[in-house]
Parts: C-alpha cells; structure tokens; sequence
C-alpha cells in the first residue's frame, strides 16, 4: 500500500458508505475505505501512514470556470482589485507611469470594479486616463474583462484613433465630439492587448505550472480553464505546445479541463486539422467542450438583455453573435463530438443559446451531450425551466454575489433579479449545477465561494440577497467536487471519495459541516493529492 489516511473525518459524497476514518491508496486509486483498524491492517514497511489528527478530509475541489493564463498575466500588472477609491487608481497609475516613461512602455492595470469606489462609480474614460498621463500609453481593464479603457496616446499605438462610429468594425465606443472615448469591448480589445504583449511557450509554460500550484494550496485538483486566444486570435497553437510539454515533462500538478473558445468557424477548423478531437488528454491536460463568448458583462452594461437597463434605458448590452453566426459554430462543433458550454449574462444572450442549442441538437441528436451554460445569472423562471427540459448543466459562480447583488435590481428590477442567481431552484428541479470563481474576476478560493452559495451574503457579515435562493453547505460541496465531474464526463474518475476511483482529495484543519459558516473564510487547507500525489501540503 502506498499511503493510508487514518484517525480522520472523511466524507466521502458517496451515498454507499457516507462517512469513515480511514483510507488506503494504491497507484493512485483509492483501494479501501473503511475503520482504523480495518485500513492499516493493509500496511506494509513501505507504507507512508497520515494522522489525520481529527481533521476533515473531502473529494479534491473543482473550479469549472476561470482564466488560468489571463490571471497570470494580471500578476505582471497594477493589481486594481482592492482599490476603495478612484483617487487611489489615480496614484497607483501616476506612481507607475513615472516607470513607464524610463522604461519605454505601458501603464497596465487591471482588475478594477468601479462598483467599489467610494468617490466616484463611472467607468474612467479617455480624458480621466489622459488626466493621469498623456504622453505614455494607459491600459484599464475592468474586472469582468469585457471592457477596456484607453488614453489618447494608447488609442493612437492601437490604431483606433482614427476610428469613427459610422465606419468602424470594432466594438468600441464614441463620445459627443464624435472621437473614441476610450473605451474598447470584447474582442476589439484583443488588438490593443497585441500591441504590447505576447507571450512565448516557455512563459506561457511557466505561468500555467505558477497558477496550477497557486491553485492546489487552496486543495483544488482540477479547472476548466479558457486559456486560448488570450492575447491575440493565433495564439491557441502555442497554448496547446506548451500543455503538451508540461505533460510531456509531468509537471502539471492538478488536472485542466480546457473549455475551447472560439469565435469564428476557420478557427475551429484549423484546431480540428491539426488532429485534436473531443475529450482528447495529453497527462492530467484535456480538450473539453467548445466555449461561446454570448454577451459581455453586468456592470459595464455590456451583458444581452431582452429589455434595456432600468438604470441604462439606452442599451440592451450587446449580443457578439447574430443567430445564424451562433448556428453554424455550433453545428461544426456538434458534428465534431463537441459538446457546447456559452458564457451569458443577459436573458437575451441565454435565449439566444438556449434556441441554438435546442435546433442543433434537433437536427444532430447524441444521447448524453453535456451542455452547459456559464454565469447563468440574469433569468426568469421559464429559461430555468428550460435547463432541466435540456439537460443542461449550470456553471454558476456564488462568489459573484459580493459584487452583484449591489447592483442588479438596479439593473434589471427586483423581479426579475430575484429570479435570477437561483440556485435553490436548480436544486429543486434536479439540474446539474457546478461551482467555480471566473478568476480572475474573483479568486479561485472555494470555501469562501460555499459561504456565498449557501449564505447569500454581500461578503462575510454584509445583508442577504435573497436567501431563500441559497443551497445547503453538503450541496454547495457537491457543486465543487462531484457535479464538477459530472460536466467534464469524470464522474466515474473522481468527484467522489469512492473505491475504484483516483485518489484527488483535500484535508481541512477543521470540519466546516460541524463550525459556524463564518469560519469558511478562516479554513485552511492542509493536504492536497491528485492521483496519489501529494501536490500541496501545509507548513
């Protein structure tokens, strides 16, 4: 026997035989579960034996949604997610530009949520950012990712100044005087990003194995990560070389699930004729579902909606596909034995997937195909209905609460926003529903994320947002763990602490099911292991 757990609290998420003290792996497998006494009866000289000590021990969590190489790139930038004020986005850029004119380059900052600002809630526009500096390039990108806001001398580099609203082809914005106002969405803003920066495979390897690491410390053993395009539209090839060399070396210390974005059909045929197919795996790195970017997001007013914002009643936010766009990179997908995860915010973008999903499975029939809708946060019931109706899974994010709920019945009126982010409901009509944190919107930290899910808590003692749309904390486990492995086709691999099954697992230093739901945000992780391997350990 390779290593025996022993003397623990070990919930296993398997109805069979719920909860015991000890476990035995084996190459990597879980080969007993049972008493003390009954598991190290099975040890041997070579044997390495866990004391417990009491502790908790759960199946290893999952995050299902989030930028691995996006959040590396933010630890090479002005991290703006803790700003209070925009006085103090202002001195940080100021005391960084001083840098940039020395060093001949870009202010970049990122992370910032205007929603948190004490002094001012606007989205800073060209003139703010030429207030800071106007003879260096100034780059913010907001938290969501799905706006950007430039200064004048950034704009010129990127060669949009010279755009017009009559005439361009990006998705940017204009002010009265007709010329760009420094704000850049979506995919348009790849071309600035490009500008500036691109990355080799080595750096690109470097950062995947610095965040994975990051990663297992907080006792995750698996992401669905959407790493390709990052930088510019013809990058995907050096993402997948460089997971293929980490594979290669065996250095990746937990599992990706890769969700593939594209956004137009060469693309996707370009990845197909290099000769990748569905649920391909090169070591613990493999080729998930196809990945839709739908609509933007909730506070840049960019997310779809059917009507316009209560607090905005100039826009609907913005569909990034026409139907016919959304049809034929489904169908190319289908027919490849893809199946589809789409990122929507709005109801009209989910409405829009929700349709395209339907007519393309209706004309290319599978009998297991596991779509999925990421976000899954502005809704009425009837959409929600249409989940369980489709067998679709929900990624959603509890962690969004903390931001969001200051600002969506604002968006879209309390009726609606109370229908929305339900997941009491999804647990009720039986939906598949999976966890995860969209870093580096918010940190890949699971246990304050089952605080949200279940508290509906704004943050550790702040008011409830609908609570009664809150789960139970075994369920919010469950949403991180084994329906995690459900929506990557894993669940007779792991998600469970089950005979037979990889030995992925977490040890807590107390057993969050038996102390006050505050102390989610006090709970380390001890241990993290991935197919035996010991990929974390505290202290």
């Amino acid at each position: 026997m390779d290593t025996i757990f022993y003397n623990g609290v070990i919930r296993t998420l398997d109805k069979a035989y719920p909860q015991v003290s000890a476990m035995a792996v084996k190459d990597g497998v879980i080969l007993r579960l049972g008493t003390d006494q009954e598991v190290l009866s099975l040890a041997d000289a070579n044997t390495k034996k866990i004391d417990l000590e009491g502790r908790l021990m759960l199946p290893g969590f999952s995050d299902t949604h989030l930028h691995m190489l996006f959040y590396a790139t933010f630890k090479r930038r002005i991290d703006l997610v803790d700003t209070t004020s925009y006085e103090e986005v202002v001195r940080l850029c100021k005391a960084d530009a001083e840098k940039a004119r020395k060093e001949n380059r870009w202010v970049i900052g990122c992370n910032f949520n205007q929603v948190n600002w004490s002094d001012v809630n606007k989205i800073p526009d060209r003139h703010d950012l030429d207030a800071i500096a106007a003879d260096v390039p100034v780059f913010l990108q907001r938290a969501c990712g799905h706006i950007v806001c430039l200064n004048t001398k950034a704009l010129q580099l990127a060669g949009l100044w010279d755009e017009r609203a009559d005439t361009t082809q990006h998705t940017m914005d204009f002010g009265e005087d007709g010329l760009p106002n420094g704000y850049v969405r979506e995919n348009s803003a790849m071309c600035v990003q490009s500008c500036w920066e691109r990355f080799t495979v080595n750096d690109i390897k470097e950062m995947l194995v610095t965040v994975c690491k990051e990663a297992a410390s907080k006792g995750i053993v698996q992401v669905h990560s959407d790493d390709f395009n990052l930088v510019a539209d013809d990058d995907f090839a050096d993402v997948i070389q460089a997971y293929k060399e980490l594979a290669e070396e065996g250095r990746l210390p937990i599992r990706v699930n890769e969700q593939i974005r594209f956004r137009r059909a060469e693309q996707i045929q370009r990845f197909l004729d290099m000769g990748y197919r569905a649920n391909d795996t090169l070591g613990r790195f493999k080729f998930g579902p196809i990945k839709f970017l739908c609509d933007g997001s909730l506070g840049s007013h960019s997310a779809a909606m059917r009507q316009p914002y209560r607090n905005d009643p100039g826009t609907k936010g913005l569909l990034l596909f026409s139907d016919e766009e959304l049809y034929e990179l489904a169908e190319l997908a289908y027919t490849n034995s893809f199946h589809l995860v789409a990122h929507c915010i709005g109801d009209a973008a989910l409405e829009q997937m929700l349709n395209t999903i339907q007519r393309v499975s209706r004309t290319h029939p599978y009998p297991d195909r596991r779509n999925g809708i990421i976000h899954c946060q502005i809704m009425d019931q009837a959409q929600q209905d249409r989940f369980k109706e489709m067998n679709l899974v929900a990624y959603v994010q509890p962690v969004f609460l903390k931001a969001d709920s200051k600002v969506v019945d604002d968006c879209v009126g309390p009726e609606l926003g109370k229908q929305s982010y339900n997941w009491r409901r999804y647990e009720d009509l039986g939906v598949h529903m999976c966890g995860g944190s969209d870093c580096p919107v918010e940190p890949f930290d699971v246990l304050p994320n089952l605080y949200y899910a279940v508290t509906r808590r704004d943050g550790r003692n702040g008011p409830q947002w609908y609570p009664e749309n809150g789960v139970t904390l075994e369920e919010a486990v469950e949403m991180f763990t084994s329906e995690a492995a459900y929506a990557s086709y894993d669940e007779d691999r792991y998600g469970t602490l089950t005979v037979g099954k990889y030995a992925d697992l977490v040890v807590l230093d107390r057993n969050i099911f038996e102390r006050p739901l505050e102390e989610l945000f006090d709970t380390q992780v001890m241990l993290t292991m991935v197919e035996g391997e010991i990929v974390y350990q505290r202290g």
